[in-house]
């Protein structure tokens, strides 16, 4: 079992107090939280209750927060949100029912991308920054229903090597690792 924490990589130093700053997140209570390296300055950042938030990514150039909310997990109703880094302007930009459960989400800056595994949903999807244009790259059903009972199919972390173009998944049922070749979307 690993904890949900998101570790800052390379963070821009346009702001140092914000650049030098982790974002993780608190999956029992809900919460998106913030601290100073050493463990100083705990702050919560953004309180939804039980909505299970399970990946994060932060844009610190834009100064926005991304997460994911896997909702119920035998409903359709999963959903990504984005707020300010201090928790301000928060907003659904992939509304319940946009993706079953999303997992761990990346960023892609340079095309306006957000990347996401849909556990559940057992796809890997995306959407511009502001949740237009959602799209399924990879649909690891093959006919099942969603939820499927094959925990092979549940995709569930992501990586973007965004320098060869390609995106990689793991499964939840077993330790295999997919990639896809061209972030343009044609799989």
């Amino acid at each position: 079992m690993s904890a949900n924490l998101s570790k800052p990589t390379d963070l821009p130093r346009r702001d140092s107090a914000v650049s030098r700053r982790l974002f993780f997140l608190d999956l029992a209570a809900g919460r998106v939280m913030s601290a100073n390296p050493d463990g100083s300055d705990l702050k919560v950042i953004v309180e939804e209750g039980r909505k299970l938030p399970d990946g994060l990514a932060v844009d610190a150039a834009a100064g926005h927060l991304y997460w994911t909310n896997m909702g119920n997990l035998k409903a359709n109703d999963g959903s990504i949100l984005r707020s300010d880094l201090d928790g301000r302007h928060m907003t659904t930009i992939v509304p319940p029912g946009g993706t079953f459960t999303p997992k761990q989400l990346q960023v892609d800056k340079g095309n306006g991308k957000l990347y996401w595994s849909d556990r559940e949903g057992m796809r890997v999807m995306r959407a511009n920054l502001d949740g237009s244009n959602i799209e399924t790259l990879v649909d690891t059903s093959e006919g099942d229903a969603r939820p499927g009972p094959d925990a092979r199919k549940w995709c569930v972390g992501i990586a973007v090597d965004l320098v060869e173009g390609k995106f990689y998944w793991t499964a939840e049922g077993w330790g295999q690792c997919r990639r896809r070749p061209r972030l343009s979307g044609q799989c």
